[in-house]
């Protein structure tokens, strides 16, 4: 009876544990639905724009692996950013038939609540009590950087699916379990496929919790004996998933704009330790009004991070909890913890970067490190140590209650804390907010007293258990008031409407240009549009519209065409936009192959900085806040070309034309658009795209004497061939494009993007040996 009672109770505890962390939730999301908010920058202008394409293409019968509404042409399946191996977001693209940005937050914040879920079980396991439980998946969900950064969809995904993937994997060891080793792999395949530095980060974590699963054992070595079975299902299911996606992120890495990281640049992301600060004072550099604290606008050393990156707010009680309990108490070290205690002291070594010696040994050391150039990331893995340390304090606390005094380790504990809090006042006096970093400071200072007297007042375990329920609902008022639906966080859903429902004059010029492109598409023709200074939310607008962009906004890109063309990381300012010696002009040669027909600015064209002059263009709408140009000229999307043996060719105005396997020359001087281009004595040469779709293009080619189909499209392992049929090779013509050879007469030529085939993995694979294998 008493062993039912117990199971009973244990279940109870779950049953309410996961009950209110849903209720937590559920509170903090309704603070975005009830501000008409959603999570704003890099989710919209990026992600979101991403799940668009994905859900478009999957609904046109269509897979989403190469993206050509996007700088020309991008590997979708090779960018960590796109989406395309994130499973919630494939499955409600391939069913909604207009996703809605709340729609795509919904699906982020059930990714924490996933993650919140987890977290609570995990402490259910290891026998805390039900506010253990829900304080650590609080703060898990909406604490530090899961709050500050929740714009960084990838970096969510990876966080969130962690919880989950230890879990199973403390299961899996414990009970021997092949369906939770298969719930591990799977999970952990969903942290690493975020194909950034916090996956790289957890994945080091999670191994480091399977060695010491193994190690706590009493006997080792007969532990990892009975259970290589389920170690070896995970290994094997888990690089069945990651292979492939790893293998061609890979590829693409070493073809993009940014192969490596240098140190120098890397330390800039570091968080000044004055920032430490803000793991307990939400307001100390005025976060939530107008940042004044260390970053760019204010300290060199640290100018590659913002306000987001240097807010790490947990609340008083967890980080009393830490202190008192883990460091004056000893809690910190004991049998359990002490892997998440290691992992909270590294990961805030690593995230201060140029501060610590730790980061650049780590850079040049630790493989993967020098891949990424933010020691701020670690915040994350940080958050995630904390969280679970929390819940196993709050539990030391209701089961033995406050620790015994010790003069010295609470001395050295209030020094840290009043020395890190002090040092971001004195930063504030650089900029005069000396007064307003001190009120914030004692506010809460106050706070955390109110907590101290609460934890003090309680002696008998049933008043304990009370007051971590008491101290628990400070702290989650704390994160909702502070960290739900904040302005790091969230900003009106207006600010956004041209991705989603456009109005007014924006409305008119997305729907003018909208019909210009259809018109074109009609006749034959396949333009590029060019979209430049119009702010953040129509960065990437060519992946809602189906315009296909010669520009957007992503940090990788395709290396070459990155530098040929110099469309720049951003195109919200018109002032990231250069213009190379390759690309001086938009009627330049490469902007007359490229196809670029339509300019879309947010100011005059004479009066973008970097142009040297303006071109011959003409004024379809003449704006604010919109003008749209229609540039003369532009060359058909494919067309026959002979051989030339010309390497390189110098023509007017310093622009260089250039080769390197093979280049083009036309025939003739005008090649005629397909629309118009028919077989004839006098035009024997003609090339006419049929069909055009994300991943596949099929032209028929009709030529006299044969030569080379060379189709405008950028050039990317991957890509395939066929004329009538046969499979044919793909040749680099001009550096940037795509060609085959035809024979004379009329012949259908294919390219088809298949990036899973067995040839591409095999040549990515050897393009990664050769990169890692030391030269003689």
């Amino acid at each position: 009876m008493n062993q039912s009672q117990n199971t009973e109770g244990r279940a109870g505890q779950l049953t309410a544990s996961i009950c209110l962390v849903a209720a937590v939730w559920l509170l903090a999301v309704s603070r975005w639905i009830v501000r008409d908010s959603v999570i704003p920058w890099d989710s919209k202008n990026q992600f979101y724009a991403f799940f668009r394409f994905l859900s478009a293409t999957l609904r046109a019968g269509e897979w989403p692996l190469w993206n050509p509404f996007h700088y020309a042409g991008h590997p979708s399946v090779a960018d960590p950013q796109s989406l395309v191996f994130s499973p919630a977001f494939v499955v409600w693209g391939a069913l909604d038939p207009a996703p809605t940005m709340q729609a795509f937050d919904l699906v982020v914040f059930a990714h924490l609540l996933a993650g919140g879920v987890a977290v609570a079980i995990i402490g259910w396991r290891a026998r805390w009590p039900v506010p253990g439980c829900v304080l650590a998946a609080a703060l898990f969900m909406f604490g530090g950087a899961a709050s500050a950064r929740l714009q960084h969809t990838g970096i969510i995904l990876s966080y969130a699916a962690f919880p989950l993937a230890l879990l199973t994997l403390q299961v899996a060891l414990q009970r021997r379990l092949h369906l939770a080793a298969l719930g591990f792999a799977i999970s952990a395949a969903g942290v690493a496929l975020g194909r950034n530095q916090v996956a790289l980060l957890l994945c080091a974590l999670l191994l480091g919790a399977g060695v010491a699963e193994i190690l706590r054992s009493p006997r080792p070595r007969l532990y990892l004996r009975e259970r290589l079975g389920v170690l070896t299902t995970m290994v094997v299911v888990c690089g069945a998933l990651l292979v492939v996606p790893m293998l061609l992120t890979l590829q693409f890495a070493d073809l993009s704009n940014r192969p490596i990281e240098s140190l120098d640049d890397a330390l800039k992301g570091s968080l000044y330790p004055a920032n430490l600060a803000t793991l307990v004072v939400p307001n100390i550099f005025g976060t939530h009004a107008s940042y004044w604290g260390p970053g760019a606008a204010t300290l060199a050393d640290v100018a590659l991070t913002d306000d987001s990156e240097n807010y790490l707010f947990a609340g008083s009680v967890p980080i009393l909890l830490m202190l008192w309990v883990g460091v004056i108490g000893g809690g910190a070290l004991r049998p359990g913890r002490r892997l998440m205690s290691a992992t909270l002291a590294i990961a805030c070594l690593f995230m201060l970067g140029r501060y610590t010696p730790f980061y650049g040994l780590a850079f040049r050391f630790v493989p993967g490190i020098d891949l990424f150039r933010r020691p701020t990331d670690a915040s994350f893995v940080f958050g995630i140590a904390l969280a679970i340390l929390t819940g196993h304090f709050l539990a030391d606390y209701v089961r033995d209650g406050l620790p015994r005094f010790r003069l010295q380790s609470t001395f050295a504990a209030a020094s840290v804390l009043l020395a890190v809090v002090g040092s971001a006042v004195l930063f504030s006096t650089r900029t005069g907010h000396a007064p307003e970093a001190a009120r914030e400071a004692a506010i809460a200072g106050g706070v955390m007293l109110v907590a101290v007297l609460t934890l003090r007042g309680a002696r008998r375990p049933s008043a304990r258990a009370v007051a971590a329920g008491l101290v628990t609902c400070i702290a989650v008022a704390e994160l909702l008031w502070w960290n739900a639906a904040s302005r790091l966080n969230a900003e009106s859903r207006s600010h956004y409407a041209v991705l989603e429902t456009p109005a007014g004059a924006e409305a008119t010029a997305i729907a003018r240009l909208d019909s210009l492109i259809k018109e074109d598409r009609r006749r034959g023709d396949y333009p590029r549009v060019e979209v430049l200074g119009l702010g953040g939310s129509w960065q990437n607008l060519a992946m809602v519209r189906g315009w296909e962009a010669t520009n957007g906004y992503n940090p990788l890109r395709i290396g070459i065409y990155d530098r040929l063309v110099s469309p720049g990381e951003e195109n919200w300012d018109v002032r990231h936009r250069q213009f190379p010696p390759s690309f001086p002009n938009y009627d330049c040669s490469l902007a007359r192959v490229l196809g670029l027909t339509y300019l879309v600015l947010g100011q005059p064209l004479d009066r973008l900085p970097n142009l040297p002059a303006p071109p011959r263009a003409d004024l379809l709408l003449p704006g604010p806040p919109v003008w749209i140009y229609r540039l003369p000229g532009a060359m058909a999307r494919a067309g026959i070309f002979g051989k030339s043996d010309v390497a390189a060719e110098k023509t007017g105005g310093g622009e260089s034309r250039l080769r390197t396997e093979t280049a083009v020359t036309p025939r003739t001087e005008q090649i005629p658009p397909p629309s118009t281009a028919v077989a004839s004595s006098e035009h024997p040469d003609v090339a006419k795209i049929e069909s055009l779709a994300p991943g596949r293009v099929e032209a028929v080619a009709t030529s006299a004497e044969g030569g080379l189909l060379v189709l405008h499209d950028i050039y990317y392992p991957g890509w395939f061939a066929e004329v009538d049929g046969k499979p044919t090779p793909i040749l680099r013509a001009d550096q940037l494009f795509r060609a085959v050879e035809v024979p004379p007469g009329t012949h259908r030529v294919t390219f088809r993007f298949t990036p899973f085939s067995l040839a591409n993995l095999r040549g990515a694979l050897n393009a990664v040996l050769r990169r890692t294998t030391p030269g003689p």
